[in-house]
Formats: structure tokens, sequence, C-alpha cells
């Protein structure tokens, strides 16, 4: 009888396999006593079982807990492109911002010549190409399309402007208020730069005898296209095209020559900050055409400014996709934030935070409420 109830106890306390090993004890003591010291024998035994029984739960609840709080998967890192001008690096850092704190991916912001970056996309080295000028990237651009080698986002900007032959309007219609005569009344056309007077009020200073024409920076689309302007034009042999080192470069030799009112004859383009600043002419070209473009024998498009991707990122993160779809930015919007980078002295980086804390009109209608949230979270520390 008092084998057959511990045998019962321990079977519903542990399973079959507890109850064995408690049926042998039971067994061994009871053929060595009887009577009442059975009894304490059978209570024992119910004592170990509850203490085991403790164990087991025990062990159960710690191992639950560390399934609760596994850490998720690590994000990649996403690399944008600031390339080496204004415009783009302004808004590879608003990109860099929400995507860090809105989407929480690591992001890295790089520098480099258009084309150096472009063909970064194509091989996936860099993720995000913010502002594809067409048609002065066209080849570059429609070489990627055919090899299926990057994706095109979104079209973020076509009210723009360049010109390889601006000057400064105080040139030709003087400034009574700062004392300027007119230098070329007449002035009106690219083709009237063959006029030796002309030649003679752009003169290189270390060239005497011939005209300079600032143009546009190495490395940029641009300055291929300006240099066969000035031979289309017939004015290779008149000028000297002096590229300019750097965007920060040609701003500061127009910038220097608008303040003492002296002639100045460059490429130029909007939006910038110095073009929004100063007061401009563009000299009047021949239309433009695909065909005359391509030979340097017209002016300039309203450029598109494109958002361009490496196909890596439609694997990486393509929760960000939607985001940039929606990207717009006007060309009144962006020449503003870059005036508020020159009048303030300030790096990119920093305008972005400025831009994404007085422009929430534009960019919340980017992204959907959970990443606006913590984009907000993110800037009230700043």
């Amino acid at each position: 009888m008092v084998i057959l109830l511990v045998t019962l106890l321990a079977m519903g306390v542990f399973g079959a396999g507890c109850a064995r090993e408690v049926t042998q004890t039971v067994t061994e003591t009871t053929t060595k006593t009887v009577g009442a010291e059975v009894t304490a024998t059978v209570t024992q035994t119910a004592t170990e079982t509850t203490t085991t029984t403790q164990t087991i739960t025990a062990t159960k609840t710690t191992t639950a807990t560390k399934t609760v709080t596994a850490a998720p998967p690590k994000k990649e890192k996403i690399v944008i492109t600031e390339v080496n001008w204004g415009s783009a690096a302004y808004q590879a850092y608003i990109m860099a911002f929400i995507i860090e704190h809105g989407y929480g991916y690591p992001v890295e912001v790089i520098g480099g010549t258009t084309i150096a970056m472009f063909e970064g996309i194509m091989m996936g080295e860099v993720d995000i190409f913010p502002e594809a000028w067409l048609p002065n990237m066209q080849a570059a651009w429609d070489k990627g399309l055919a090899e299926d080698a990057f994706i095109p986002v979104a079209l973020t900007n076509n009210d723009n402007w360049q010109s390889t032959f601006v000057v400064p309007t105080y040139v030709i219609k003087g400034d009574p208020a700062r004392g300027i005569e007119p230098m070329a009344p007449d002035l009106k056309s690219v083709f009237d730069l063959k006029d030796p007077k002309y030649v003679k009020l752009f003169e290189d200073p270390e060239d005497p005898g011939k005209g300079r024409i600032l143009i546009c920076v190495p490395g940029w689309e641009c300055e291929k296209i300006g240099l066969k302007q000035i031979e289309a034009y017939g004015l290779a042999d008149l000028y000297n095209p002096l590229p300019a080192g750097s965007s920060a470069a040609l701003f500061a030799s127009l910038k220097g020559a608008y303040d003492k009112g002296e002639p100045w004859l460059g490429y130029m383009w909007g939006p910038t900050y110095i073009s929004g600043m100063l007061d401009l002419t563009l000299l009047e070209e021949p239309p433009y055409s695909p065909e005359a473009f391509a030979k340097g024998e017209c002016g300039f498009p309203s450029a598109d400014l494109w958002i361009g991707t490496s196909k890596n990122l439609a694997e990486k993160a393509p929760e960000i996709f939607p985001f940039l779809v929606q990207w717009r930015m006007p060309t009144a919007d962006m020449a503003e934030g870059l005036a508020y980078m020159a009048e303030n002295e300030i790096e990119a980086d920093e305008a972005a935070i400025w831009f994404l804390k007085t422009r929430e009109d534009m960019w919340t209608k980017w992204v959907p409420d959970d990443v606006e949230a913590k984009v907000k979270a993110a800037l009230a520390k700043f």
C-alpha cells in the first residue's frame, strides 16, 4: 500500500521517468522498517518531491526571458555623396539626418567629382547621388540606364539655369547707386564677344592681348561643355578658358570682382547663394536642341535634377525608397538654404538642421508619421 501510494505521487509530480527512482528508494527502506517508521520515510520523500518541483519551474522561467530580449539584426551603412558643390551637399546632409535618425541606418557622407561619384553609384560603392544634372551628365546617365547599373528615383528640380557666359549686370547697364558707368552697353550676345573692345574689357592679366573666361570646375561635365561652346562660337583664339579650382573659388572670383565693380565673364548657375545675392546677366546664345548641344553650338537648357541610387540600396534599405521618391527641392527653397549657409558661415550639415527645424511644411510630406516623430525627437537635441 505504501509503495503504491508513493509511486502514484511521484508520477503525478515528475512524470514516469522520475517515478521509477522514487519507488526504488521507498522499497529498500520498507524492507528494514515497519509501522510508524514507514510513515516517517514517506513524509521525507514527499518533502524532497516539493523541492525538486520548485527547481524545475525556476529553470523554465529563465529560458523564456532570454528569448524575448533577443537583439534585432544590425542595419547596413548607407553612403551618400555630397559630390563637390553646395546644393548637392545641402541635400545630402538633409537626407543623411532623416535616414539616420528616422529610419535607424548608420550613414556616411563622402565627397568627390561628379563622374567618380556616379561611377561609385553604378559599382555599388555609393548608395545615393542626390543631385544629378541632366543633360550635363547625360552620357554617363544613359550609359548607366542601358546597363541597368543604377536606379533613377526622382526628378527633384527643373526650374534652374546655367551659362558659361555670365556677366554682372552693371557691366552692361552700370550701377548709379555705386557710381559705376556702363562698360559694355551694347553687349548682348556671345557672338559680340568677338569684338576687340570686349576682348580688351575681359583681358587675361597673365596673357595681355587675349581675353579670359572663367569656366566650370574641373571634373564637372559643364567644364567639357563650356570648352566646346567657346570653340563653336569662334572664341577659342581670342579668349583663354580658366577652370575654377572649386565652386568656392568660382564664387570668390565673382564676388571679388562684383564688390570692386570690375568686369567679370564666366560660368555660373542657379540655384546658388551667390546668384541669388548678386544681379547677373546671361548673354544670349542660340536656342537649345540636343543635336546642337552635343556640339557646343547652343546654350544650356534648364536642367532636370535627379536622385539616383545604387542597385544595392533596394536590397539593404527598401523602406527608404518611398521617402526618396517624394523628395522635391525647388530652386527658391534651395537658394534660401544656400543663402543661409553663406550668411551664417556654416557648413552643409548645420544648414540641414536649420532646414529640418524651419521647413517642416516640406520634409514631413516625404516621410511616414513614425519616421517624422523620430526625426523631431532627434532635432530636439540640437
